[in-house]
């Protein structure tokens, strides 16, 4: 018989599953921010195109304009290379709690499932797997994982 999850059980899996999910938050960060840095660029290259509620506005530039876009772009960039370093030292931190587990098949499913964000269906698929299995794996896993203790005694997210 399957032996049922204690309240204070519950609530620190959900910890480890939301600071497993750090890494993805992290990755997204990162590209949103490429993307307002593309989107930047554009306009840069493009000024005329620029558009007011998606009508096309014919501007004049000057020196004024082209500086808040430098200083804009600047500042992107600098949030992208933060937004960088935070997804590494997350990624390193996760990657080496996952890597000092002992079972193959737990470090596979967290691997898979937080640091490459498959789907459910992707891992049982690719472990060769039922689905179902695959849930009662990660349960074993999330019970497994070695959560910092800045973690459990707090909300301690990096992203």
């Amino acid at each position: 018989m399957k032996k049922k999850l204690s309240e204070e059980e519950i609530i620190l899996n959900e910890k480890k599953k939301e600071y497993l999910k750090q890494f993805q938050e992290c990755v997204r960060a990162v590209r949103r921010i490429e993307e307002q840095i593309k989107e930047i660029e554009t306009d840069e290259m493009c000024p005329s195109a620029l558009c007011m509620n998606g009508i096309p506005v014919k501007a004049s530039f000057n020196d004024k304009d082209l500086s808040a876009y430098i200083a804009k772009k600047e500042k992107l960039l600098t949030d992208m290379i933060r937004a960088r370093h935070n997804r590494i030292a997350v990624y390193q931190d996760i990657f080496e709690r996952i890597e000092r587990m002992s079972d193959e098949n737990e470090r596979m499913i967290l691997t898979l499932r937080y640091i490459k964000g498959l789907k459910w269906e992707d891992i049982a698929c690719q472990m060769s797997m039922d689905w179902s299995w695959v849930h009662r794996l990660h349960a074993k896993a999330l019970k497994n994982f070695e959560l910092p203790k800045e973690a459990i005694e707090s909300n301690y997210y990096i992203c």
